[in-house]
């Protein structure tokens, strides 16, 4: 497999056709099928739908898996082509889950390029169980989990504890600061996985969380549904103040709180030069994190 081959394969899919594939790379729509085909040989697969009479292009659920593999060569290839551009400076990716990036880390990434200029930070956005595997295969150099895995060659550290809080639509009238566990129906639960500790707390009160109509995977998508509802949910407070200030909602205690969420740094064991500068400033500015995720007390 060359890049000649991928360029022809992704080129198809998005223009949509081999005749558009080929005007677009100047070369014959027979070289563009035969490119195709040298993939298809070379592993065995089958990347396209070639059914008679049907218009434009369909991948084969080989060929979808195959389109991951080549936006990942095509990717790898680009950063190669442009390492000499870049006159040294290295790309250093950084995975989370959505409420660490976006109600923590925003400052502190512009912090990081601040005080490490010759780096590109890559940020991304990955579920916690993802993160630990996407490290042991080098596809992220520092991940913030919130899940703990002790595995080989991989260096685990705590960052920070956050607090867990009930959300419900900001509404008129008298609010209480703490309510019962109890007077919380599981079918107006938005539910939102935050560990497994997390998910034995949930079963005890409300039972599975295929009690709740709505699951959702970031708070982001929570605003959507919370407004002008009767829908609860529960979030890091970090998350919770930040939807209060926008005048969302109204955050709550609840009587038996959940447990607190913890995040961890995943590295792979030794590290690059730039990940330990990272680090260090991460563990600088505990400070500034630690007042992000400060209890509530609004």
């Amino acid at each position: 497999m060359n890049f000649n081959q991928i360029e022809a394969f992704l080129t198809t899919i998005r223009l949509g056709s081999l005749s558009k594939a080929a005007n677009h790379l100047y070369v014959s729509q027979s070289t563009v099928s035969q490119r195709l085909h040298s993939i298809e040989k070379e592993y065995g697969i089958l990347l396209l739908n070639r059914d008679r009479g049907v218009k434009g292009i369909s991948l084969t659920d080989e060929g979808e898996r195959f389109y991951q593999i080549a936006l990942e060569y095509e990717l790898l290839h680009a950063e190669a082509k442009n390492m000499k551009m870049r006159s040294g400076n290295m790309t250093i990716t950084i995975g989370a889950v959505d409420s660490v990036h976006n109600y923590i880390f925003q400052n502190l990434y512009k912090k990081i390029t601040e005080e490490i200029p010759n780096i590109r930070l890559a940020v991304r956005t990955y579920q916690s169980n993802e993160i630990y595997s996407l490290i042991e295969q080098r596809k992220i150099d520092i991940g913030l989990s919130l899940q703990e895995r002790i595995l080989r060659h991989i260096h685990l550290k705590k960052l920070f504890a956050e607090q867990l809080v009930l959300v419900q639509c900001r509404k008129r009238g008298e609010q209480r600061k703490v309510i019962a566990n109890e007077t919380l129906l599981p079918e107006n639960q938005l539910y939102i996985y935050w560990g497994i500790d997390y998910q034995i707390w949930q079963e005890k009160h409300w039972g599975s969380s295929s009690n709740s109509h709505i699951q959702i995977d970031t708070v982001k998508m929570l605003q959507e549904f919370i407004v002008d509802s009767n829908l609860w949910a529960i979030v890091p407070v970090s998350a919770a103040r930040s939807l209060y200030k926008d005048g969302i909602v109204h955050v709550y205690m609840l009587e038996d709180p959940p447990p607190d969420r913890i995040c961890y740094i995943v590295e792979r064991e030794g590290g690059n030069r730039y990940s330990k500068k990272i680090n260090e400033i991460l563990f600088h500015s505990m400070e500034e994190i630690e007042n992000i995720v400060r209890p509530w007390d609004e």
